[in-house]
């Protein structure tokens, strides 16, 4: 009897075992079969991902009218031209409010100072021209000094005009040089005036640098631009790592002590962070796409009907 119930206690232990072992290997393919199925990484992200929008170039709008230099009923002696920044920027708002009701231009420091540069550099290289002997232009002045532009202009004049008035009446009466004055895209103005020696002479500069900023287009978040280089890194990573976790449970090897069974919940664990990732992903390239088309379609605004004389 004994030796009876000893078989008969070996043959159910021996049956649970068997039951038990298909019972793990019907849940280990069925897992694996839902990975398969279900989980393929690569694919998901092709689906979801939709690529950042290119930037278009805003510095490339630059209006410069041939320089004007003084005709000759127009001269008076360099001591006695009353000219100031002050009065130039009032005597340009003062036609554009005549010609259009257009709005008047704000003064802008960074644009009195690349006007200044201008004319500075004018007296120091003796040439009037918009590009220097060695191929420096507003817009590298612009650049210069830090003003980021959507459009950009430049006026020069050489003479002793009388005051600011007559100095703006003549710009005002060359048709390059009008069209700078009162182009409607234009919000901000800077001006330089000086007199000194050029070519032998006393003569006043005139430099006026128009110019509408970037900021006249809403901002687009490069924070969230490097945020999305970021996650994309992690994202790659993250297949990387599915990946090799999916050939160790294919291979049925046992690593970092982990059964087949534990790395299958692991796997799963990790694919869940990867959809979240994707999903996460879509949403802040979806949002700076958005402010990348807003912003490029204000630029294609304003930049239509400027020309690129530069």
């Amino acid at each position: 009897m004994k030796i009876s119930h000893k078989f008969l206690v070996i043959v159910i232990l021996a049956s649970v075992l068997f039951i038990a072992r298909d019972d793990v290997r019907v849940v280990y393919n069925k897992t694996l079969s839902y990975l398969s199925k279900n989980i393929n990484p690569a694919q998901i992200k092709d689906n979801i991902i939709i690529k950042s929008e290119k930037i278009l170039n805003s510095d490339k709008v630059i209006n410069t009218p041939g320089a004007l230099k003084v005709k000759s009923d127009l001269v008076y002696d360099a001591n006695d031209v009353k000219l100031s920044i002050k009065d130039v920027i009032s005597e340009t708002n003062r036609n554009r409010a005549e010609n259009g009701s257009l709005r008047s231009l704000n003064e802008n420091s960074k644009l009195d100072l690349s006007a200044q540069l201008k004319l500075q550099d004018m007296f120091k290289q003796q040439y009037f021209e918009h590009v220097s002997p060695d191929g420096v232009g507003v817009s590298d002045l612009g650049s210069k000094v830090s003003y980021g532009y959507i459009i950009i202009g430049e006026n020069l004049a050489l003479g002793n005009f009388k005051n600011g008035k007559a100095l703006v009446d003549a710009w005002m009466a060359s048709p390059g040089h009008r069209a700078n004055i009162l182009n409607e895209k234009y919000t901000e103005i800077g001006v330089a005036v000086d007199h000194g020696m050029y070519q032998g002479q006393d003569i006043w500069l005139a430099v006026q640098h128009f110019g509408l900023p970037r900021s006249a287009c809403p901002i687009i978040d490069e924070v969230l631009h490097s945020t999305i280089n970021l996650e994309d890194i992690n994202i790659r990573n993250t297949e990387n790592d599915l990946n090799t976790r999916k050939q160790r449970i294919d291979s049925g090897v046992v690593y970092d002590g982990m059964t087949t069974n534990e790395q299958i919940d692991q796997y799963n664990k990790l694919v869940v962070t990867y959809n979240q990732l994707l999903i996460s992903f879509k949403e802040k390239i979806s949002e700076y796409n958005k402010q990348v088309r807003t912003f490029n379609s204000c630029l294609t605004t304003n930049t239509a009907s400027g020309s690129n004389t530069h």
